[in-house]
């Protein structure tokens, strides 16, 4: 079940001052040669990063400098079959350059932290010559912030002189982990949450159920793929039961450490046992329990202002982690989870 298939800007949802900012570029021939989407995860950058690339090499532009979507190259890029749009991102852990085999979500544990180097390379090699099949070539780089240093030395070399007809495209929800030499040689375009209207409006094409949208759309707050992360209501179950697990923990008073730490020793990325836990889960957990304790901040501020001030230091403590996580290799996640448990532990009513 993927989404609508793409037909330029008019079908993606929200995102209006982006998409006017690259139509305007379009109109008036100023295309930068190297563009850095920079917003949250799951709001839509890699669409409107493939809307732009029709736009481009569309043979049928519409009036208002958009794709018609119905013509031969519209309808290639749409599908990924178009040889002048390419899209690095990263690979499975068994070779640098494998398709896809399980999907655009695959598991966490499957990929390698960074874009490698010799995927650099071989987008070198391809962009040394004119595009094949439409008036302009685009690359894509999807969590441009994963670039390996050497990968990201690499294609600065070529941003600073970039091929002719060539664009690349850096999608990132954390631009500051990006070289500042790359953020520089790039025209940043910002995208923000989608409004609730727009977020509903995708789901619902995605033919689920008004029942299935209703309950994943308050976990997406303003992210259709944070949504879609808990599509399946096994997969939400299991996270569901983890995060109980940890508040539960919370609610007792004058527990001792070690039963903060027991549920740190419970993680093994992948998991061996069926009480422990994997990345992919801790990961959506804490995104649950952020929102958990956010929203009981919120909740509590007028009645219970004590209590709202410690769930929003303890929601504080969770994306501070979350952040952390961020791109951490598994040597040090068990680590990072064991000092966020005995924090959350120290901040009492």
């Amino acid at each position: 079940m993927g989404a609508p298939l793409l037909q330029g800007f008019r079908s993606v949802r929200g995102h209006e001052a982006a998409i006017g900012l690259l139509r305007r570029a379009i109109a008036h021939q100023r295309l930068a040669s190297a563009y850095l989407f920079a917003g949250p995860l799951g709001v839509g950058k890699d669409r409107v990063a493939h809307a732009l690339a029709q736009a481009m090499n569309c043979t049928a532009r519409t009036a208002d400098d958009d794709a018609c979507g119905e013509c031969s190259n519209c309808r290639r890029i749409a599908s990924g079959q178009f040889v002048d749009l390419l899209v690095v991102k990263r690979e499975f852990r068994d070779s640098v350059f494998a398709r896809d085999r399980e999907g655009p979500d695959a598991d966490e544990k499957k990929l390698r932290q960074e874009i490698v180097v010799e995927q650099i390379d071989v987008i070198m090699q391809r962009v040394a010559f004119r595009p094949h099949e439409g008036g302009t070539r685009w690359i894509v780089i999807r969590e441009a912030d994963r670039l390996h240093k050497n990968a990201a030395n690499k294609l600065l070399k070529t941003l600073e002189e970039p091929p002719p007809e060539t664009h690349f495209v850096l999608l990132s929800h954390r631009p500051s982990a990006l070289l500042p030499t790359i953020r520089s040689r790039c025209q940043t375009v910002n995208f923000g949450l989608l409004d609730e209207p727009d977020v509903r409006a995708v789901l619902g094409g995605l033919e689920l159920t008004p029942e299935h949208v209703a309950e994943l759309l308050p976990l997406a707050e303003g992210s259709v793929g944070r949504a879609l992360i808990y599509q399946d209501p096994k997969h939400l179950a299991a996270r569901k039961k983890l995060l109980e697990e940890i508040l539960a923990t919370l609610r007792v008073n004058g527990v001792a450490v070690g039963g903060f730490v027991e549920l740190a020793t419970r993680y093994k990325d992948p998991p061996e046992k069926n009480d422990q836990f994997g990345r992919g889960e801790l990961d959506e957990t804490l995104a649950l329990l952020y929102r958990h304790l956010r929203n009981e901040a919120l909740g509590s501020a007028g009645k219970a202002p004590r209590q709202s001030l410690v769930n929003a230091a303890r929601a504080e403590i969770v994306r501070e982690t979350m952040e952390l996580l961020d791109g951490a290799t598994s040597f040090n996640v068990g680590m990072q989870l064991q000092n966020m448990l005995v924090r959350l532990r120290e901040v009492r009513p």
